[in-house]
């Protein structure tokens, strides 16, 4: 059971790696909506469903483990609300589920190993700040519980499963915190954590360990860097990287080693990048990048090579690209996308055999902020989003072994900023989102 979102939204842009390790991307340049719908690639049909009870957005979706998907809370121009519902694929209906305690939006839902769901912070009904209330769901009792509050509020941060089941809480300017769900308690490291920082970025080692690399402390641009070990419970502050920088990238290589670059720093733009060896602790300047870029993507390839694509620079957005080779510690410049993009049609094909993007076949219409999907099919999905004439219904279906692009069912309603849903079954749910006029 998955929840397929195997696309990464990063300055207007989605990138997806197929089975083949070729790699897709596409450019993408209020209010909100009870409508859902059920996508059946085999019939390539859209069928409506019954509307969830109540109109949604920055609510969150969570696949449980009976293969029903749990929606709670929401956020919007007129306050946030507690209320919380369940899609059953088996009867195709929304059931009513039981309130939270506490209205939130833009809060985390992680599913814990024991089936039942946690919720955190987020921001609340009243627009005057962020929470550090939390809450559990047990989907066999249809109860929600409170437990300990964080020791921070926040909003907009990352709550990780650690491979002991114990979830961490980072960012958002707060200082770490784990909760244990065997004692439905939250604890802080026993050592200091992270000073409050922004636009950094956490990588989980192969150790287990999470490395929390640079960001912006005290609006200045950091190098400082810390790990948090599980099996000790600490923080330990390991080696400042050479550079601060935020709006960078980090990924972890086939090595165990940690390859964070670009950004943005004191000097603006950064082509600058820095390798952690956890078996020292240190880090080490390994070759710049040919160009300064942030806000872009690094993408592992088959071959264990990376792949640094687009972005932003001094000249604005970026078509160029380029590969880092870890075995020789280098950068080499990969063939240019096709150009620069917001709001178009094209799309392109990397091809790591062959360095080199391929314009196939553009979309059947242009589109901003729709979703992709990956079928079991290996085809994608795109659905609705926003575009010349405003906000879209229509969908169109991409065939890797083509490249071609084929229009499939229209959604009942436009809509954009919404979400789907990969069920067990292979048929998409689609839910919420913006449309226009309510």
């Amino acid at each position: 059971m998955m929840i397929m979102n195997y696309f990464v939204v990063l300055f207007f842009c989605t990138w997806m790696v197929f089975n083949s390790g070729k790699v897709t991307g596409a450019q993408i340049s209020s209010n909100a909506m009870n409508n859902c719908e059920i996508y059946d690639p085999t019939a390539d049909q859209w069928t409506v469903i019954a509307s969830m009870t109540t109109e949604r957005i920055h609510h969150t979706a969570t696949l449980l483990n009976s293969g029903k998907v749990l929606v709670c809370g929401s956020g919007g121009y007129t306050g946030y609300i507690a209320t919380c519902e369940i899609y059953d694929p088996s009867t195709e209906k929304w059931e009513a589920a039981a309130s939270m305690t506490t209205p939130r939006g833009f809060h985390t839902a992680t599913l814990l190993g024991s089936g039942q769901v946690l919720v955190t912070g987020g921001t609340n009904s009243n627009f005057n700040g962020d929470l550090k209330t939390c809450e559990i769901y047990d989907p066999s009792t249809n109860k929600w519980t409170p437990t300990t509050g964080m020791s921070g509020s926040r909003s907009g941060h990352t709550a990780t499963v650690l491979n002991s089941g114990k979830i961490l809480v980072t960012n958002d300017g707060a200082t770490s915190e784990i909760y244990d769900p065997s004692t439905s308690q939250w604890s802080s490291p026993t050592s200091v954590g992270p000073a409050a920082r922004y636009n950094s970025v956490a990588t989980l080692l192969k150790s287990g360990e999470v490395l929390v690399a640079a960001g912006i402390q005290a609006a200045k641009y950091s190098p400082t860097c810390e790990i948090y070990n599980p099996s000790t419970n600490q923080w330990d502050i390991i080696s400042s990287m050479t550079t601060g920088r935020s709006r960078h990238t980090s990924i972890l290589l086939g090595s165990g080693k940690v390859l964070v670059a670009g950004g943005v720093g004191d000097a603006d733009f950064l082509d600058s990048c820095e390798l952690y060896d956890p078996s020292t602790g240190k880090w080490s300047v390994v070759t710049k990048m040919i160009a300064e870029r942030a806000d872009f993507t690094t993408t592992m390839l088959k071959s264990g090579k990376i792949l640094a694509t687009a972005g932003y620079g001094y000249t604005g957005y970026l078509d160029s690209s380029e590969i880092y080779d870890p075995s020789t510690g280098t950068w080499n410049p990969s063939a240019r996308l096709s150009l620069t993009r917001a709001s178009h049609t094209t799309t392109e094909l990397y091809d790591p055999s062959t360095g080199k993007w391929s314009v196939v076949t553009k979309m059947i219409a242009e589109r901003a902020d729709f979703t992709t999907t990956m079928l079991k099919s290996g085809k994608i999905l795109a659905t609705a989003g926003y575009g010349y004439t405003g906000y879209l219904d229509s969908s169109e279906i991409y065939d890797p072994s083509t490249g071609t692009w084929n229009p499939s069912a229209r959604l009942s309603l436009t809509r954009a900023s919404h979400t789907t849903t990969m069920l067990n079954s292979g048929k998409v749910l689609v839910t919420g989102g913006e449309k226009i006029g309510s």
